[in-house]
């Protein structure tokens, strides 16, 4: 089930993160990156599993995240994004928490257009 364009899979990433159900998006070989904020370290997440983990990590934080998307740029069945990511939520002790990313995002049409 994909997006018609890199724009709407960048909301629907979001969409679905909110409803924590978004490593189910990614290709089983992506990588992301984990954040210091809220991973204690800069580091890539390689493969389903690792992103699964990194999902779990922004349980805790009842997060919120809102993209705006930048710069789509196509060529071909491929497609790369700039975006700017916020994840709101709280910490344990139910203080405020914001999480600022910009990101790079590589998009493939899938077989069937989207």
């Amino acid at each position: 089930m994909g997006s018609p364009s890199p724009e709407r899979s960048n909301r629907r990433l979001a969409r679905a993160f909110n409803a924590q159900a978004a490593a189910a998006l990614y290709h089983p070989e992506a990588s992301i990156v984990q954040v210091d904020a809220v991973h204690g370290g800069t580091m890539i997440a390689r493969g389903a599993e690792a992103i699964r983990t990194t999902r779990d990590a922004y349980a805790g934080l009842k997060p919120h995240m809102d993209v705006v998307t930048h710069h789509p740029t196509i060529a071909g069945d491929f497609a790369m994004t700039r975006s700017q990511w916020l994840i709101t939520g709280q910490d344990r002790d139910g203080n405020p928490v914001e999480v600022h990313h910009h990101g790079m995002e590589v998009h493939r049409r899938a077989e069937v257009g989207t």
